[in-house]
């Protein structure tokens, strides 16, 4: 049952992400009023609220961006976290000096690690920010470890793959910070992470726990974009199939 528990804690706290599903409502044609009143809604005390402003101005993409650019200067610490989130979404590189300072300048742990994984995502100073959130991880107590894990997970670049699988193996990381990086390998859609996570399954050290939710995450990255081929290419060859 305990086993059962840590899987969902993490499928959830990986699969909720920073970005809801798109919301209904269509967001093309926005006057600048509403845009105004969106980013508004970003610290709105009903948190329903928070993630339909949030979808709609991502859907919104660059038309919404120099707005929130503005408001990120004196924005508290729930609305910035919500625009850099949406910023980085749509890689608005733009916001990399905005973002970069408070980073700098904040004390917040949840605020920082977003504003890192936001200046890894706009490729700016890509090592210093990627080492900061992996530092993250590997000191501190274990949530706030998993919330690290949560940043390395929504990069999207290749260059984290090696990392996540090195905390993978490291035996010393608790079980839910290495479940963590398998999810996260999941919602890294590149070649590399699916041979990562090929890898995985066919390893005789790993234990089945570990197994099954690698075959899970396996589920998960086929089906982003273009990566079920290249899935099902890689299983082929580590089972020795015959090709097609």
């Amino acid at each position: 049952m305990k086993a059962i528990q840590i899987v969902i804690t993490i499928a959830l706290l990986l699969t909720a992400g920073p970005f809801p599903l798109p919301a209904e409502e269509e967001a093309a044609g926005e006057s600048p009023s509403e845009i105004v009143e969106l980013i508004k809604d970003l610290d709105a005390s009903d948190p329903a609220e928070r993630l339909r402003a949030r979808a709609l101005l991502a859907d919104m993409g660059q038309e919404a961006a120099p707005a929130m650019l503005a408001a990120l200067e004196t924005a508290e610490e729930e609305k910035a976290v919500g625009l850099i989130e949406v910023l980085s979404f749509i890689r608005y590189r733009e916001a990399a000096p905005a973002v970069e300072k408070i980073w700098r300048e904040s004390d917040s742990l949840p605020l920082k690690l977003r504003a890192a994984e936001a200046l890894c995502r706009f490729d700016h100073n890509y090592n210093r920010y990627q080492g900061y959130i992996l530092s993250r991880v590997r000191s501190g107590d274990e949530e706030d470890r998993l919330l690290a894990m949560q940043s390395l997970g929504y990069i999207g670049d290749r260059r984290v793959v090696e990392p996540l699988v090195g905390i993978f193996y490291d035996q010393s990381q608790p079980d839910r910070v290495r479940q963590a990086a398998v999810w996260d390998l999941a919602h890294t859609p590149v070649r590399e992470s699916a041979e990562a996570l090929v890898g995985m399954v066919n390893d005789p050290e790993i234990d089945w726990f570990f197994k099954e939710i690698i075959i899970a995450a396996l589920r998960r990255l086929a089906g982003q974009g273009d990566m079920a081929p290249v899935v099902s290419e890689l299983l082929e060859e580590a089972q020795r199939f015959p090709g097609r």
